[in-house]
C-alpha cells in the first residue's frame, strides 16, 4: 500500500480485526524525576543576523507537563563561548515566556489516544551584539535531567542536556548568518509496525546547502548543579548510550531509524517497549565548508495503543493475481483493510468519472496502457476514515516462449532455438544457454547451432523487455547421456606377448565392438565386453572399441599397442656358503627379444656389486646375512624382475654363564647359553657331578652335594659355517654344605602363670642361631645358643630355631608349645547343711590371680558377704546366721597371674538349697 495522505505505512499481511494493539512512540516523559529534574523531553537552538553584529537566539524547549520535576528556567542561562579558546564570553539570562501544550494528532484519526499525554513549548528569545572574531562562537544551554526511564542511555536518570549552535568566524564574512532551523516537530505518536516517514528537513534564510546525519546528543548538568548558570565551557561530552544501542540503532534490536542526508526524510520503524534519546544534526555549507551545525535532541516513548479502523490495499506486486506489470489492463484490488463497513473506491481513470464503486474488493478494467493511482476511502463521510491509494503500472499481455529439438545425444548434440509468445513486436531478447554453452548467450529471437558439454540438463533462459514490460522463460535441455568408450591400456601392455586380455572401463555401454588393427583379415574382431586375442606376431597395431548405449548414442576410442616377444627372467646359485672364503656363481635363464639389456643388482656388501653380463662368476660378500639380488631384464617399455636371496652364515661362537655360580645345598643353577649360529646347533652339557649329560639349549641343574664342579659345554654346527667348538670351566660351580637346625625344650604345656620355657640347641654344623618365640603379636626374638624364655599370652606358639654357618647356610627347626591360661571355675548352686558335702560357695582355680574381691548380695542388692581371699568361701549366713533359701548374685572382681592380664569381672547367680 501506498499512502501519499499520511507517509505511513502500515504491516498488511495480518490486519483483519476490529481492534489492533500496535506500540506508539512518542516524544516526552512520563515518569517522576527527581526533585531537581526538569524532565525537558526535546529542544534546539537556532539564530537569526539582523545585521550591525546582532543575533536574536531562539532556545526552544520542550517540557513533559505530566513530570513532577522543576518548572521552565526563569530566566535561561546561556553561554556565549570563544570557539578557538572555549572561554566564556558573554552569560546572558533570559527572561522566560510563555508556554503552549501541544495537542496530540495522529496521522491516523482512527488511533485511540493513550492516557497521561502532555508536552509543552516554551520559545526563549534573546538578541545578543557579537562583533566578528577568528573562530566565530559557541552558544549554549545546558540542563538536567533526562529522567529515571530512558531505556537507552546509562544512568539517565543523572544525565543532563547540552544544546548549542555555532556562529562562523570573520572568513569569508560568514559571521553574517542566519543558521537553519527544523520546520517540523516530530509527531506526538507513531504506532509500532506502522512505519513513521517523517519530515524532518530544515530551512535556512541564507539559502546555504544543508545535510542531515544521526548523531550522539550531549550530555549536560546533574542532580548536583541542574541548571548551571552560566553553563560551563565546551567541548561537551556525548551521552553514555545502554548496552545493544548504537548512534545508527537508538532504538534497541529489532528497530530502524534512518535520515535521508540530503532531503532530511525520517524513517523509523520502532519494535521495542521504551523511552529512547535521539540525535539529528543539520550541517549547514557554504562554498563546499560547513560553516555552523545545529543538533536537535528529542526522546521516543514506545507504548501500547489500539487502532480501530484503517484503510489498506494490498501492492500490485503483492496481489493475489498479480503475474506482471504487462498481464492485460483488467486489474483486482486486494482490500487488506479493517474495522470499516463502508468503502468509496476511485480508480484514477482519467478519461471517465464512473470509475468508481462501494464493492469491497472490485475489478476494473483500464482503457489503456499506463500508470494509474486508484484511492480507497473506508467509512466515507464518519469522524473515524482512512484512505489509503495504490499505484499500478498496466500494460497488454506480454508473453515470451521458446521451443527447440530435444533428446540428442550429449557427445554430438547441436540444438536450433526459436522464440514464441504474445505482444512481443520489438521486444529486446536475451538468450542465456549458462556456462556449459556455445555461445553462452545471444540476443536474436531465434539462435542455431548451440552445443552443450558437461552434463545431461540445461537450464535456458529467454527473456523479452518491450517498454517496462518483462517476461521471461526458463526450459530445461534434456540430452541423451552418451557411453564413454574406455580401453584399460597400461604401458606395458604390449610386454604381455602375443596373447593380449583387454579391459573394458566404458560407462553407459550397452553393445561393444572391438576391431584388433590386423590387416589382411576380417576376423580380428569381437562383441564380448572384454575379450582376448591372440596376434599373429610381434608389431604395432591400432585397437578400436566403438560402444553403444541403450538410447543409441555412439562412442569410439582406438589406441595403439606395441606386441612383443614376451620378456622371461630367472636365474640359478647357491643358496648358501659360510661367511668365510665365499664365492657365488650366479647363471641366467632368459628369453626375449634380441636388444633386450640385462642388470644384476648383488648388494652393496658384494663384490661386485652389480653387473650387465647374462651370467656372473666369483661374487663374494664381505658381511654375512641374507642379501637378494635382482636380475632385471629390459626392452624398450618392458621391464621384467626375478628376486632371489643368498645367504652368508657367520661363523659359530660358543660362551655360556650361569645366573648363580656359588650356593648351598642342594644348590639349583640355571645356565645361560651365549653362543651364537645362524644355524640351530647341537648342544652337550657335562656339569661335572656324575649327573647325565643335557642337550638342552640353556639347561637347569640342581647340585646335590655339596663342592666345586667344572662344567663343559659342546657345540656342533653341520650346515654353512661347519665346526665343533667346546668351553670348559675349571670348579666353575661352587655348593657349600648346609647346616642341620634342632632345640629341645624343658616343657611342652605349661600354664600362664609359670610359663618360663628352657631353649636348648641340637643342632649340626651351625654357628649362629636366631630363635623366634611365636608369642601372640610379638616379634620377639633371639640369638642366644641356648636361651630361657617366658611367654606372655596363652595359647599354642610354634617357636623356630634358624641355624647358620660360616657360608650362611641356614636350616630351620619347629616345636609345638601350650600355654594354658588361667580359669576360675565358680559353682551355681551350695548345700549348707551341715553334711560333709557342698557345705560352703568357693570359687576354684589352679593358679592364685594376683588380686581378688568377691561379693554376696540377696535379691534386693543388698551386700551381705565379702571377701579379698581367694581362698576364703561363704558359708551361707549373714550376721552369725543362715541365710534362707533362694537365688544370690555374686560378683567377682580379679587380676590373673599372667605377666600382661588385665582385671577381670564375673558375675552371676548362685541358688542356696538347704
Amino acid at each position: 500500500m501506498v499512502s501519499k495522505e499520511r507517509n505511513l505505512l502500515l504491516n498488511s499481511t495480518s490486519i483483519k480485526c476490529m481492534y489492533k494493539s500496535f506500540l506508539i512512540a512518542v516524544f516526552f516523559f512520563l515518569s517522576t524525576c527527581n526533585a531537581f529534574a526538569s524532565h525537558i523531553v526535546g529542544g534546539e537552538i537556532y539564530y537569526d543576523y539582523l545585521g550591525s553584529n546582532e543575533y536574536r537566539f531562539y532556545i526552544v524547549v520542550y517540557r513533559d507537563c505530566n513530570s513532577s520535576g522543576a518548572q521552565f528556567d526563569d530566566p535561561l542561562p546561556l553561554g556565549i563561548f570563544g570557539t578557538n579558546s572555549n572561554v566564556l564570553l558573554q552569560s546572558v539570562l533570559v527572561p522566560m515566556p510563555s508556554n503552549v501544550i501541544l495537542p496530540i494528532i495522529f496521522d491516523n484519526p482512527c488511533v485511540v489516544t493513550p492516557p497521561n499525554i502532555c508536552t509543552q513549548r516554551a520559545i526563549y528569545t534573546t538578541i545578543v551584539n557579537l562583533p566578528p572574531i577568528n573562530g566565530g562562537y559557541t552558544v549554549a544551554y545546558q540542563r538536567c535531567c533526562r529522567g529515571p526511564n530512558i531505556t537507552n542511555l546509562i544512568n539517565p536518570d543523572d544525565t543532563g542536556l547540552t544544546w548549542s549552535t555555532q556562529i562562523p568566524g570573520i572568513a569569508n564574512n560568514n559571521y553574517i548568518n542566519s543558521s537553519p532551523r527544523f520546520t517540523n516537530y516530530p509527531p506526538l505518536a507513531l504506532c509500532n509496525n506502522v512505519n513513521l516517514n517523517f519530515d524532518h528537513s530544515a530551512t535556512d534564510p541564507d539559502g546555504d546547502l544543508l545535510t542531515y546525519e544521526l548523531v550522539i546528543p550531549n550530555s549536560g548538568a546533574n542532580s548536583g548543579n541542574p541548571a548551571p548558570s552560566p553553563p560551563p565551557s565546551p567541548p561537551y561530552a556525548p551521552v553514555t548510550w545502554a548496552a545493544g544501542i548504537s548512534t545508527a540503532q537508538p532504538l534497541a534490536g529489532g528497530s530502524t531509524t534512518t535520515i535521508n542526508p540530503t532531503t532530511g526524510q525520517l524513517f523509523v520503524d520502532a519494535n521495542f517497549l521504551g523511552l529512547f534519546v535521539v540525535g539529528i544534526r543539520v550541517n549547514e555549507w557554504r562554498n563546499g565548508v560547513i560553516i555552523n551545525s545545529t543538533t536537535r535532541d528529542f526522546l521516543f516513548r514506545v507504548v501500547n495503543c489500539v487502532v480501530q479502523l484503517e484503510a489498506n490495499v494490498n501492492e500490485q506486486e503483492l496481489s493475489p493475481g498479480f503475474v506482471s506489470y504487462c498481464n492485460g489492463l483488467s486489474f483486482t484490488f486486494d482490500n487488506l483493510s479493517f474495522g470499516g463497513n463502508s468503502y468509496q473506491w476511485n480508480f484514477g481513470d482519467p478519461t471517465t468519472t464512473t470509475d468508481v464503486s462501494t464493492a469491497f474488493e472490485p475489478t476494473y478494467t483500464y482503457p489503456t496502457p499506463g500508470a494509474y493511482a486508484a484511492m480507497l476511502i473506508v467509512n466515507p463521510g464518519s469522524p473515524c476514515t482512512d484512505t489509503a491509494y495504490v499505484d499500478l503500472l498496466l500494460d497488454n499481455t506480454f508473453d515470451v516462449d521458446f521451443s527447440f529439438t530435444d533428446q540428442q545425444c550429449e557427445n554430438e548434440n547441436q540444438i536450433d532455438f526459436v522464440s514464441s509468445g504474445v505482444g512481443l513486436a520489438g521486444a529486446a531478447y536475451t538468450w542465456t544457454f549458462g556456462a556449459n554453452g556455445n555461445p553462452n548467450s545471444a540476443t536474436t529471437p531465434n539462435v542455431n547451432n548451440v552445443v552443450f558439454s558437461n552434463g545431461l540438463t540445461h537450464a535456458v533462459k529467454l527473456k523479452a523487455t518491450r517498454s517496462f514490460c518483462v517476461d521471461s522463460i526458463t526450459r530445461t535441455v534434456n540430452l541423451l547421456q552418451s557411453p564413454e568408450s574406455i580401453v584399460d591400456f597400461q604401458t606395458d601392455q604390449g610386454c604381455n606377448g602375443l596373447s593380449q586380455e583387454f579391459q573394458n572401463a566404458s560407462i553407459n555401454a550397452a553393445q561393444n565392438f572391438w576391431n584388433f588393427g590386423v590387416s589382411g583379415i576380417l576376423s580380428d574382431t569381437s562383441n564380448l565386453t572384454e575379450p582376448g586375442y591372440d596376434f599373429p606376431s610381434p608389431g604395432n597395431y591400432v585397437v578400436t572399441l566403438i560402444v553403444t548405449s541403450s538410447n543409441g548414442c555412439t562412442d569410439t576410442m582406438t589406441q595403439a599397442i606395441d606386441v612383443i616377444e614376451p620378456l622371461t627372467v630367472a636365474f640359478s646359485h647357491p643358496d648358501s656358503m659360510c661367511i668365510t672364503n665365499n664365492s657365488f656363481d650366479f647363471t641366467g635363464l632368459v628369453t626375449g627379444p634380441v636388444g633386450t639389456q640385462y642388470t644384476w643388482n648383488f648388494g652393496s656388501n658384494a663384490t661386485p656389486s652389480s653387473s650387465n653380463l647374462l651370467n656372473v662368476n666369483d661374487v663374494v660378500y664381505s658381511q654375512p646375512g641374507s642379501y637378494p639380488v635382482t636380475l632385471t631384464a629390459t626392452y624398450s617399455v618392458c621391464v621384467e624382475t626375478e628376486t632371489s636371496a643368498v645367504f652368508l652364515f657367520r661363523e659359530p661362537s660358543i660362551s655360556f654363564s650361569a645366573a648363580d655360580t656359588e650356593g648351598c645345598e642342594p644348590f639349583f643353577v640355571q645356565f645361560v647359553n651365549t653362543s651364537t649360529s645362524d644355524d640351530p646347533p647341537q648342544y652337550t652339557w657335562t656339569f661335572g657331578d656324575g649327573a647325565p649329560n643335557s642337550n638342552a639349549t640353556a639347561p637347569a641343574h640342581v647340585y646335590e652335594n655339596s663342592g666345586q664342579y667344572s662344567v663343559n659345554l659342546e657345540m656342533i654346527t653341520d650346515k654353512g659355517c661347519i665346526d665343533t667348538l667346546n668351553q670348559f670351566r675349571l670348579a666353575y660351580i661352587i655348593v657349600n654344605p648346609t647346616p642341620t637346625a634342632g632345640f629341645t625344650i624343658n616343657k611342652n604345656r605349661v600354664d600362664i602363670c609359670d610359663a618360663g620355657i628352657q631353649f636348648s640347641d641340637v643342632s649340626f654344623g651351625a654357628d649362629r642361631f636366631i630363635y623366634q618365640f611365636d608369642d601372640g603379636d610379638s616379634l620377639t626374638s633371639s640369638t642366644n645358643q641356648n636361651p630361657f624364655y617366658t611367654y606372655l599370652y596363652g595359647g599354642t606358639s610354634y617357636p623356630i630355631q634358624i641355624a647358620t654357618n660360616e657360608f650362611f647356610c641356614s636350616d630351620t627347626a619347629r616345636l609345638q608349645i601350650i600355654i594354658d591360661p588361667m580359669v576360675v571355675f565358680v559353682p551355681n548352686t551350695f548345700t549348707p547343711d551341715g553334711n560333709i558335702f557342698n557345705n560352703v560357695f568357693e570359687a576354684k582355680m589352679a593358679f592364685p590371680p594376683t588380686e581378688w574381691e568377691m561379693t554376696i548380695y540377696n535379691r534386693w542388692g543388698e551386700e551381705i558377704w565379702k571377701t579379698s581371699d581367694y581362698e576364703d568361701y561363704w558359708d551361707g549366713s549373714y550376721k552369725g546366721k543362715l541365710m534362707q533359701d533362694g537365688l544370690y548374685t555374686y560378683k567377682i572382681v580379679y587380676v590373673p597371674c599372667g605377666i600382661l592380664d588385665d582385671q577381670i569381672l564375673l558375675t552371676g547367680h548362685v541358688n542356696l538349697l538347704r
